[in-house]
Parts: structure tokens; sequence; C-alpha cells
């Protein structure tokens, strides 16, 4: 099957799947819109009941349940997930999303990056399987302010090329990303746009390979989380920590990629968009510079039953992963998503 004919099929695909989860996502809206057993309060009790850790007292659930009667007619998705993760803070048993979790065990790359594995014996496969892990866990509160959060956080994405056993069916990319960031909750707004979060953080990238195939580098980094109603916009520009340059191509110290904020840019910028059970988001970056490199992120999630979310991304540009920063990836993959944004 040629890559035109993989693309027609996938995007057909995509426009049917995207129809039925939309329908059939604004019939369960109706539905439940009709219910009315019982107050919002009582609703909520019950739904949180369900939800809480062991030793979660019910004057907290009562409070939390007020709160949300409260803010009902100026409902907050971001808030929402916010209160969602209080809940569970203090079980052992649950680790917190930090970015969303998903495996995409289909993915077509039209533009395979070969520089990089040109001494292997072996050829890179347009198919590969993409996944992302991605938690976090609150170390600290009341850091900056009453209601600051410290947390510490871990996502890890990887590239497998699965479907090519002429090559050993490596995973041919992983990156590690740690970080550290504080989480400052606002309420003013600007052009009609709701501030709910400031997130300051540092943040460690690399892939953890050796020698030639070695990338990494530092960001201190600010996000601003907007909404309004069902959308989010997530503004986060970032600034690289410097590096010595390396003395000699094999020195293993020094910068890896001196010339990465050429096609990463200084930030970037997310929209997500939610209906239903349904979510949508993009991504956009750019350096701003006359070579205009760039990347484009597009995600959809609809609903697989109660627990599970299909995932269907698409993503062309440059940085995809640390490997490719310096090459363009124009890439479709469908799955799963275990978790989402909001």
């Amino acid at each position: 099957m040629g890559a035109k004919q993989y693309y027609s099929y996938m995007l057909a695909g995509m426009v049917l799947l995207c129809a039925t989860a939309v329908a059939a996502d604004d019939v369960v809206m109706g539905k439940n819109a009709a219910v009315a057993d019982g107050s919002v309060l009582e609703r909520c009790l019950l739904e949180r009941l369900k939800q809480a850790a062991v030793d979660t007292s019910v004057s907290e659930l009562r409070e939390y349940c007020r709160q949300v009667v409260a803010e009902e007619e100026e409902a907050s998705v971001v808030s929402a997930r916010l209160s969602d993760e209080r809940l569970i803070e203090n079980n052992p048993f649950v680790i917190t999303a930090h970015k969303p979790n998903y495996v995409l065990p289909v993915t077509y790359n039209s533009r395979p990056n070969e520089t990089p594995y040109a001494d292997m014996e072996g050829r890179l496969q347009n198919l590969e399987v993409k996944f992302q892990l991605s938690l976090k866990f609150q170390v600290a509160s009341g850091v900056l302010g009453r209601n600051s959060l410290l947390f510490f956080a871990y996502t890890n994405q990887s590239y497998w090329q699965a479907y090519n056993s002429e090559f050993s069916s490596p995973f041919r990319e992983t990156n590690h990303e740690p970080e550290v960031f504080l989480l400052l909750p606002q309420q003013w707004s600007l052009f009609g746009l709701r501030n709910r979060v400031i997130v300051l953080g540092l943040n460690h990238q690399s892939n953890g390979q050796p020698g030639s195939q070695s990338r990494s580098w530092n960001r201190l980094y600010a996000n601003f989380v907007f909404e309004r109603r069902n959308m989010v916009l997530s503004l986060r520009p970032w600034y690289r920590i410097p590096e010595e340059s390396k003395s000699s191509a094999t020195d293993p110290s020094g910068d890896d990629n001196p010339d990465i904020l050429d096609y990463m840019g200084h930030g970037e910028l997310r929209a997500i968009y939610k209906h239903g059970r349904n979510t949508y988001s993009l991504m956009l970056r750019n350096n701003l510079r006359r070579t205009n490199r760039g990347a484009v992120e597009l995600g959809w999630s609809f609903p697989m039953g109660e627990r599970l979310k299909g995932y269907v991304q698409y993503f062309n540009g440059y940085g995809e992963s640390l490997i490719d920063y310096d090459a363009r990836v124009n890439r479709l993959g469908v799955g799963i998503a275990l978790t989402d944004w909001l």
C-alpha cells in the first residue's frame, strides 16, 4: 500500500469515527441532562464516595461538593481536574497522571530520520509503535502562597520499531523528562479568558544515549493556563540553560545539541477543547525566525467504554523526539489513551 493510499484510508476512518463518537456522545449528554434523580449535591457526594481515598472524611467530601454546587454556573474544566487530583492525593494506591498516557500501536512516519543510524545494519521502517507514560506526585504545599503546590513529574516517550524484524525490532528512541514545578492557582481574566493556573518549572530532557546519538537540554519554563467554558489555552515559554561547548566530537561532556533552539524555538502554544467525552487538542511551535521551523500536533480522544479512550494523533514538523529535533517528521498514529489532558 502506498503512502497516499494509507493516509486516505486513515483520514476517512478518522472522519467516520469522529462523526460516530460525537453523535453518540450527544445522545449520552442528552440523556444525562434529562435525569433528575436527587439534588446536585447528593449526586456529587455519591460519585465522590466511589473515588475518594479511604481516609477521606465526609466533611471533606461535603465541602468539595458545596464548592461544586456554588461554581456550577461557571464550571471550570481546569478546576475540575485539580479537584479530582486533590481527592486522590493521599491514596497510596493511586498515581496521578501528568501529561496524557497513551499507546499508539500503529503509527506511520512518511519521513524516517535515517541519519543517526547510518552506521547500523538494516533500515528504519515507516511503521512503528509510539507510547507515552507521564506521572506526577505532590511534594509539598504552601511553598509560595497558601494554595501553591510543589510537584515532581516524570514523562517517558518511546518510539519502538516493533515490526522491523530485519533491524531486530529495536526501541529506536526513548526520551526521559523529569521535572519539578510549582503550581499557582489564579483567578484573573484577560480578553474574556480566565487564567486558572500559572506553573513555574525546571525541566530536564534527554535520550540517555552515548556518543553521537546523545541528546539533552535543560529548561526553565512558565506555563500560563487560560480557559473559557470548555476550551483551555496554554502558553508555555521557556529559557534554555546554557551549556559549555564540546572540546571535540567525542567529548562526553558539553552541549550535545547547540542549535536545538533553531528548531524547537522558545515556547509552545496548546489549545484543548472538550466536547462531552471527546477531547480535541492542538499544539503549535515556531522558532520565529526567517528559517521558519516549527511543529504542529493534532490530537483527538473519544470514548471506548467507561475506562478507555480511542486516540488519534498527527504530528508534522521538528522536535517530535530529541533524536529528531533537527529532522522534519510527518506522522499519523492511532491507538488508545489511558488518561487525557482534561
